[in-house]
């Protein structure tokens, strides 16, 4: 793409005259009134507590309150409870407590300070979930910056719980806090523990909750999970969340487990983005039959687990060193995990598969109606487990894979693996309507060595369960991913290691995967890779999780929310009518929303010469000045560049007899 603009015309004897007056009208001044409210009506509060305090004081910041139970019952809408450095040995619990949008009831850590709420010398009580934080039937309740930890039992039927949110409610936020050493260490197979655990359990949900950017890290959680979503619950966002060194599943988004009336009693309708997840591993459970130092259990758990849930959005996170990466299955017999869009994941290096699809055995719910589109596999099943990147088991139905890299590990070459044990034939028959296309899939060694898997008969030599060699028959198997390659996708590190940076796999600007996802994919409005960048910058989607951008793609992004130059986006457009089109507002650094002609490529009188005056922007472009006497073609000027250094470039063109135009040539 080229482009050509701001001809400046000049006489080659005379400068352009500059104007011999100007005249400018007064404006009558303009009154600003300023409005101040007064201060009718309660006002919101700020108070403070301290393990130092003293519940007799008022609760300022000089003379603080020392218990929760006392500070909690003075709180009302729009008021915050500081904490101030200390331990705090004490549960803090809110119970109907209800506030507003506009004025919530906010309970965070003092400026600066690092108070814990440490529950060593307290002991979990009996009578199903018990938090060291509680906050139940609740709404507008926001948490911030707490340390919540060293909540412990080793009694089976204790059930400990960093944060618990339960009941029913609306805009419950927990953000920056720590939840670490829940630990349930009893060695019964069905004891249970969380680090948080959202039960939405009436009619009503718990509507509009948020997680963002928590450590959750160190915990045992028996039977359970790390952190759990689980009933109605519904219109959530767990976001940026770093959830680590766990002994069982690390987010969970469940449904049917009877937390909630029938018809309300599944996680739905929220999204699951930016989480980093890894060293979830139950071999360190005694509740799979291991020890919680030295491990030998059974390797079960995922990092990220949607497990009856339904339209939740799981995009950008990064899962690895996990016993499995990313699992969508239902483990009730009548319910299924549908609708789940899994878009721009990194999961790799997970000791198992990298993604599991299906009920793992025949009693189990179904994977349905799910899109799998946009997400990196790399070197997962670490431990030779020959389950595959993805392992598809039973009854999967109607889901798509699209635009997904998968880079199988070397010992086992396998990709994507649909093998069922147990059940009858017609059970172990993988599911109608599934598409795979447009996906990279790469292996050391040759592409007719790499394997598959796929059930079609459900009976025969091993129960129907066949291998297929190499891509070609891999397609006539499945009957799809016609479009698909076998390709080195060319990270910007060609062979990431275990510890790698999400950067590392990024795509090389030469990469094989560069617009060579669906040809007629256009993404949802607001759609990102894993990086922020836009999902769709050239003419076609990129393969995997991120999308290769320019530095045009990345500033049209920026400016119309758009990276591929269509709309108003384009190079040729000019949307604030100052007539420069915006590939010249981008090469010269401009505003292409707002008329900045300051900014533009320009000339001046410099005595014996013509200065011509331009900026480069992105040195990828390639920059060309050209004249004409306004009846010949355009040619290049052989005047020398010039710079200051500090990206100001120009020419020196020196008078001669008649007129000539100058004008900035731009292209990529």
């Amino acid at each position: 793409m080229s482009q050509d603009l701001l001809p400046c015309g000049l006489d080659a004897r005379l400068p352009v005259p500059a104007s011999k007056g100007m005249h400018v009208r007064r404006l009558p001044a303009l009154g600003f009134l300023l409005c101040l409210l007064g201060a009718g009506g309660a006002r919101a509060a700020d108070f403070y507590i301290s393990p130092a305090g003293s519940d007799a004081n008022p609760g300022s910041l000089a003379l603080p309150w020392k218990s929760f139970a006392y500070a909690v019952a003075q709180l009302k809408g729009g008021d915050t409870l500081n904490l101030r450095a200390g331990t705090y040995a004490e549960r803090l619990i809110l119970s109907g407590k209800t506030a507003s949008v506009a004025s919530p009831i906010v309970i965070r850590a003092y400026q600066g300070e690092a108070p814990v709420i440490d529950g060593t010398s307290l002991i979990v009580p009996s009578g199903g979930l018990i938090g060291l934080v509680t906050v139940q039937n609740c709404s507008h309740i926001h948490l911030e910056g707490l340390d919540i930890g060293n909540y412990k039992t080793i009694i089976a039927n204790r059930i400990p719980v960093g944060i618990q949110i339960e009941g029913s409610g609306s805009g419950i936020k927990v953000s920056g806090c720590k939840v670490h050493h829940i630990w349930q260490s009893a060695t019964s197979a069905t004891s249970d523990g969380f680090g948080i655990a959202v039960y939405g359990t009436s009619a009503t949900p718990i509507d509009g909750l948020v997680l963002e950017n928590n450590e959750v890290f160190n915990l045992r959680t028996g039977q359970s999970e790390s952190v759990v979503l689980n009933g109605n619950v519904t219109n959530f966002a767990v976001i940026g969340n770093h959830v680590h060194d766990c002994n069982n599943i690390g987010i969970d988004f469940i449904g049917y487990e009877e937390s909630a009336p029938a018809d309300f009693d599944r996680a739905r309708n929220g999204i699951c983005r930016g989480n980093l997840v890894h060293g979830i591993d139950s071999s360190f459970n005694p509740g799979y039959g291991g020890n919680f130092t030295t491990g030998g259990g059974e390797r079960s758990a995922a990092g990220i687990y949607i497990d009856g849930g339904t339209n939740i959005t799981v995009e950008g996170n990064r899962v690895y060193g996990c016993n499995f990466g990313i699992e969508l299955a239902s483990e009730h017999a009548s319910g299924a995990t549908d609708e789940i869009h899994l878009l721009n994941n990194l999961i790799h290096h997970n000791m198992g598969a990298g993604l599991i699809m299906g009920g793992y055995d025949a009693n189990r719910g179904k994977t349905r109606l799910c899109e799998i589109r946009n997400n990196t596999l790399y070197l997962n099943d670490t431990l030779q487990t020959f389950g595959g990147q993805v392992a598809i088991q039973f009854y999967f139905e109607q889901n798509t894979f699209r635009n997904n890299i998968v880079w199988a590990n070397p010992a086992t070459r396998q990709m994507v693996v649909h093998y069922a044990e147990g059940g009858t034939a017609s059970q172990r028959v993988f599911g109608q309507g599934n598409v795979f296309e447009d996906n990279i899939y790469f292996c050391q060694g040759a592409e007719s060595e790499i394997q598959f898997g796929l059930n079609l008969t459900g009976e025969g030599p091993d129960a129907g369960n066949t291998a297929y060699t190499g891509l070609t028959a891999w397609r006539a198997a499945v009957g799809s991913d016609s479009r698909s390659s076998f390709h080195d996708p060319e990270f910007v590190v060609a062979a990431p290691a275990g510890s790698a940076q999400a950067g590392d796999f990024k795509l090389s600007a030469s990469s094989f995967c560069r617009d060579r996802g669906e040809p007629s994919f256009v993404p949802p409005a607001g759609e990102e890779d894993y990086f922020g960048n836009s999902r769709l910058a050239g003419a076609r989607v990129d393969v995997g999780f991120h999308e290769l951008a320019s530095g045009l793609n990345a500033w049209r992004a920026m400016y119309f929310g758009v990276a591929d130059g269509s709309g108003t986006s384009g190079d040729d457009e000019d949307p604030d009518r100052d007539g420069v089109r915006n590939l010249i507002e981008y090469s010269q650094g401009m505003d292409p929303l707002h008329s900045d002609l300051q900014l533009a490529p320009s000339g001046v009188n410099e005595g014996e010469v013509f200065r011509f005056r331009y900026r480069k922007a992105d040195a990828s472009l390639s920059y060309q000045v050209q004249a004409s006497d306004g009846t010949g073609p355009w040619t290049e000027v052989q005047a020398a560049e010039q710079t200051d250094g500090n990206g100001n470039y120009w020419r020196d063109l020196p008078y001669g007899p008649g007129k000539l135009f100058v004008r900035l040539s731009v292209s990529y």
